[in-house]
């Protein structure tokens, strides 16, 4: 486990596992962490041998979580900038999922630098535009801290209450509160401008995202994971591992 210290407080840690080409990066989903998110994937064929950087977002998984820490999409891409930066690498292929890929999208436009190309697997690209962080974000904080948390550990399915019960109650509503507002830099406005090489996955049995004919014409491809819904990687894992690794190989 890597880890560098934030300008915050606190630490950003992240599993480094040896491979070749182009590093990969992944960030996790609301209340999710990078090992349980990722590494089953990682490990499957079409995409093993690949030097893949799992990150644990702060307030989640082995990440600190300070409490002075700005939870904004905007401070979120700061601190995985710090870690991208401390692990030496750029022009990394960066995958995210749901919250982790909105970061993602803010990241690739504040830092052009670290990414070479950009995976976003069903983002949030507008304000209040999802169901969890909704969910969380419309109960008053300190409700959420006391009572509120406990609840959604307790009625989650199994695989995020293992995730959600290790991470800390006051980011996760802070995060979730910045996913909702997005106050920083707007995610559908630098996915529509970015330069960067783009793919927008999609599971074939969530919900089509918004205006997505715009997306496509400005230039982001767009795949859809067959027999999965908005975990993809718990629900067809071979199916979006085998459209990543295309995904991520050289068109020149």
């Amino acid at each position: 486990m890597q880890a560098t210290q934030l300008p915050t407080g606190g630490a950003i840690r992240w599993q480094d596992q040896a491979g070749g080409g182009r590093p990969t990066v992944y960030l996790h989903g609301l209340g999710s962490a990078g090992g349980p998110a990722f590494a089953g994937l990682v490990a499957l064929p079409p995409l093993q041998g690949r030097r893949s950087l799992l990150i644990d977002l702060v307030g989640f998984g082995y990440s600190d979580h300070p409490e002075e820490f700005d939870y904004s999409i905007d401070g979120h891409a700061d601190a995985v900038a710090a870690a991208l930066d401390a692990a030496g690498v750029s022009g990394v292929d960066l995958v995210g999922h749901s919250l982790g890929a909105t970061i993602a999208i803010v990241l690739a436009h504040l830092r052009s630098d670290l990414v070479g190309r950009l995976v976003v697997v069903e983002p949030n690209l507008d304000p209040w535009d999802g169901t969890a962080s909704v969910h969380i974000a419309r109960q008053p904080e300190v409700d959420f801290v006391r009572n509120g948390y406990a609840e959604l550990v307790a009625t989650a399915p199994p695989a995020w209450a293992a995730t959600l019960s290790v991470c800390d109650p006051l980011a996760l509503h802070r995060t979730s509160v910045g996913l909702c507002e997005l106050s920083g830099t707007a995610p559908r406005y630098a996915l529509l401008n970015s330069t960067t090489e783009r793919t927008l996955l999609w599971g074939a049995q969530s919900q089509p995202p918004a205006q997505l004919e715009e997306l496509v014409a400005a230039g982001v491809r767009h795949r859809l994971i067959p027999c999965a819904g908005h975990v993809p990687m718990e629900d067809n894992p071979h199916a979006f591992a085998e459209i990543l690794a295309e995904v991520l190989t050289p068109t020149h």
